[in-house]
Order: C-alpha cells, then structure tokens, then sequence
C-alpha cells in the first residue's frame, strides 16, 4: 500500500485507477492515458530486452533509473516524459517509496505550492510473485524545447550563460515561498528553453525534497549555493554576484544585516561539501 500521507496527495491528482495486468497497477490522470500506460510497459520490457521500440528515445540510462521520451500512440505529436525506476535488488524493492513514489508526490506538492514542474500524468507500479514492487513508474510532462541548464551553458558563450543563470531567480524565489528544500539542487534538475533564454525555468527532479511550514532562508542559501556551484565553470564570481543580489533583492532581503548573513551562507554551501545526511539536517 501507499503511504498515506503521499497516497491522498497522489490518489487526489490521479484520481482514475487502472490495472493493465494482476502485476501492473497505475494511477492516472484519467482514462484517456490508458494507451499510454500500455504502451509505456511495454516499451520498458522492450528497452530492458534491448530490443529497441521505435516510438522512444531514450535520454538517460543508469543502472536504477531510465528516462525516456514516448510519443502518444494516438496522437503522434504528442509525447511524454517517463522515468523507470529499475529495483532489481530485494533492498531496492523493499524501500520501493525512496524512487519514484517520493517524487510524484513531491512533484505534485510543488506544483501546489507555486513551483514551475512538470505536470504528472501518471505513476505506476510493476510487481512480482510475491507482490514485492520491481519497477517505479512516473509518466511526466515533456517539456520540449527546453534542456538542462547545464548542458545549454556547455554549448553557449559566457553572456549567455549569465542570462541563463538570471533566468533562475524566479524559480528560487517561488522554491523560497513554497519552503521546499531540494537536497541535489543542481544544473541538471533546472530547464530552460533553448531559444528563449530569458523564458522561465522549471524544476525536473524532485526525488530528494521536503516541504516546510514556512520559508528559509538558509534552505535557500544552500539552494542557491549549491547550484552557483554546478554553474561555475561557465560563469564569472561577478555575474553569480549580481545573481544573487537580485535573488535576495526578489525574496525581500533588502537590510544590510539580512544580506550580509545570507552573503556568509550562501559563501559557506558554494564552498562546502556537505554529505547528504548534513544536507537533510538543514532547515
């Protein structure tokens, strides 16, 4: 069973109930996504086969996880954003929650909470024999045209890139009023549009997250810090300056004394490596 605090999250946006097989259960926005359920499973048995569907492309392939973009069966300009969670140790499958569970319900938590994400459409589990969950589903918005801020800084002059980084200060401001601190915050989990620099960003990974009654300002200043971190190769200590200024600037931070502490801890993450469990301790 679901947990219940994230099975009334998700069982409140995917409200349609589908079992595709006694192994296959989904949870879904609604009955028309069906096909797209059907084809998603299958498409995960042919791409584990490495018999290659012709209507996926896939984007990223680790030893626990594959993302993949599906077209639509019925509607070929359309498609879909899927991540696999592939848990084929038993130690896996018995904290099934920690991958992909955690984060449909942090998905759909943020977007409440004013996050600019990917919409969700559907989460599904595939089971053994034994009832034991071997494969973590989640079918997602495709954000096209858009990709990691990351890799678009590899390819980009430096200017580019310190609009790119600019770009991001609406999404830290609403992670900031949304209190939701994200433990991996980095280039990689931030999207924006390739041909519109100064569009909004959106946040895509949201598997290590938790949510507060109220904002900080030290969750955020490590937010930021880490993620100045993953950027700096492309872009100059002036313009992270100017970044952050105008990020304190557009969370209210305005007194000498306010900016000056956040200054120091937003100094302190970019230059520390903290381990995870020092960074589930920050509040």
């Amino acid at each position: 069973m679901l947990s219940l605090s994230k099975r009334r999250i998700i069982t409140s946006t995917l409200k349609f109930r589908y079992r595709g097989t006694r192994r296959v259960k989904w949870w879904l926005k609604d009955e028309n996504l069906i096909p797209v359920a059907q084809s998603v499973v299958a498409a995960i048995k042919d791409i584990t086969n490495q018999t290659g569907p012709s209507n996926v492309e896939i984007i990223k392939w680790r030893k626990l996880k594959i993302v993949f973009r599906i077209e639509d069966s019925g509607d070929v300009s359309k498609s879909f954003i899927v991540k696999a969670y592939l848990l084929s140790r038993f130690k896996h499958r018995l904290k099934y929650r920690r991958r992909g569970l955690n984060e449909v319900a942090n998905l759909i938590r943020a977007e409440r909470r004013g996050i600019n994400t990917p919409d969700v459409y559907g989460y599904g589990r595939i089971n053994d024999i034994f009832g034991l969950v071997t494969v973590s589903i989640i079918i997602m918005e495709d954000l096209c045209g858009r990709s990691a801020i990351d890799e678009l800084m590899q390819t980009r002059p430096q200017d580019e890139c310190s609009r790119m980084l600019i770009s991001t200060v609406s999404l830290f401001s609403k992670l900031y009023r949304g209190a939701c601190n994200l433990f991996d915050m980095n280039g990689g989990s931030v999207m924006l549009c390739e041909h519109a620099l100064d569009s909004e960003a959106f946040l895509v990974d949201l598997e290590r997250a938790d949510f507060y009654n109220r904002p900080s300002v030290e969750v955020l200043m490590f937010e930021a810090g880490y993620f100045a971190r993953s950027c700096r190769n492309w872009v100059s200590t002036e313009a992270i300056d100017q970044w952050l200024t105008e990020l304190l600037s557009a969370v209210s931070i305005n007194g000498n004394g306010e900016i000056e502490k956040a200054k120091e801890r937003f100094n302190y993450y970019f230059g520390t490596d903290l381990s995870r469990k020092e960074r589930l301790r920050i509040r």
